[in-house]
């Protein structure tokens, strides 16, 4: 955790005594933090993440192979609520869960043109349902 704290702040421009003032923690805390001779509290950890503009689990490393993260804190409930369908749309296509097509292929969801996702049609971006 303490080479991830380090390059993140770091990467930032950070110092360890700018990081640790913003932190609320002593320098010295910082150090020992980076270098392994101490572990942050949660609430620290999490304060940590907030003032690096990272995840808790990027700092623990607990990514899975191959993920993604986007960032959708700019939008409204309605376009987070838009984008959760069509994952969902997504994964369950590539399961196998929609119907066959006129070609007999499984994979992918039905086609009904521009504007649909999972034979649906999307609503417009930025308005609700």
């Amino acid at each position: 955790i303490g080479d991830k704290i380090k390059k993140y702040r770091t990467d930032l421009g950070m110092t360890q005594q700018d990081f640790a003032s913003r932190l609320g923690v002593t320098g010295a805390s910082v150090s020992a933090y980076e270098n392994g001779t101490r572990t942050p509290s949660f609430d620290v950890l999490i304060r940590i993440a907030n003032i690096l503009g990272v995840t808790t689990d990027d700092l623990l490393d607990r990514r899975k192979a191959g993920s993604v993260t986007v960032d959708i804190t700019g939008l409204t409930l309605a376009q987070r609520k838009i984008i959760q369908d069509i994952v969902e749309a997504f994964l369950q296509a590539n399961r196998g869960g929609y119907p066959p097509d006129d070609s007999g292929h499984t994979g992918a969801a039905p086609s009904e043109g521009p504007g649909s996702v999972g034979g649906r049609k999307r609503p417009a971006p930025g308005g609700g349902k």
